[in-house]
């Protein structure tokens, strides 16, 4: 099977967040029973368990970005770490905010160039977009990264504050998105993960594969903070672990 096994709870209906709909439930319910049992509600529930397996398909394309990128010395991808000592996440950005271009980072070339034009109906994206550099995804591609707060030009690497996760199931598997905030001057993130980011992230990223046939795109919630941690060190792990299983499934061990 060429898709990654996906988390198997706290799956949230569209539209609502994971954390959310166990008290959406409880509606009726004295608002000082409401305030009691909250806390308890949030201790019992536990976090994804973030899939530990990257797919034959995904791990040969991590042999081919790998191939693609020995034309240069350093390269984005390949060698801008990950993790900062400051616990910061980097961010490649390949989109800026409201740009209908889709760029991508051509891998031989090391540098964005445009996979293709949103239509109008779908508009600009509502978050700078782009990746975190040495991971690879469920999909073959390096693992997403959303960056909030205003326009950052394409082709920066910015260092960015876990603020979520974005869960998302497309045609390919698991694509789950980090998502970051830049810090200010008190090492804090400038940006929170709003419920109105949340409302207008996701339905774009419901919609922006309208127009592909073939294609689709879900997001059942948000994450946590440690959760898009996790999601971070465990495609990093496979950008490390798994360049030898060519064609073949990568598991990572517990």
């Amino acid at each position: 099977m060429n898709h990654a096994s996906l988390p198997t709870k706290r799956q949230a209906p569209s539209g609502t967040s994971p954390r959310t709909t166990a008290g959406s439930r409880s509606a009726t319910i004295p608002t000082f029973f409401c305030l009691a049992i909250v806390p308890a509600i949030l201790l019992a529930q536990e976090p994804y368990a973030v899939p530990r397996e990257l797919p034959a398909f995904a791990t040969t394309q991590l042999a081919t970005s790998l191939a693609d990128s020995k034309g240069h010395v350093k390269h984005v991808w390949r060698d801008t770490l990950a993790l900062n000592t400051d616990g910061t996440v980097n961010a490649y950005i390949e989109i800026s905010r409201g740009d209908r271009r889709k760029w991508e980072l051509d891998m031989s070339a090391n540098a964005r160039a445009i996979d293709r034009i949103m239509p109008q109906s779908i508009g600009g994206y509502p978050v700078n977009y782009g990746f975190v550099p040495q991971t690879v995804s469920y999909d073959g591609d390096p693992f997403d990264a959303l960056v909030l707060g205003p326009p950052i030009p394409g082709g920066r690497v910015v260092r960015g504050a876990i603020v979520g996760l974005m869960l998302m199931e497309d045609e390919k598997g698991w694509d789950a998105k980090v998502v970051l905030s830049l810090r200010g001057r008190d090492a804090r993130p400038r940006q929170q993960l709003t419920e109105r980011d949340q409302l207008d992230i996701a339905s774009y990223f419901r919609r922006y594969k309208q127009h592909e046939p073939g294609k689709f795109s879900k997001v059942p919630g948000w994450g946590s903070i440690a959760e898009g941690l996790a999601h971070v060190t465990t495609t990093h792990a496979f950008f490390l672990k798994c360049r030898e299983f060519v064609g073949m499934p990568c598991r990572l061990p517990r």
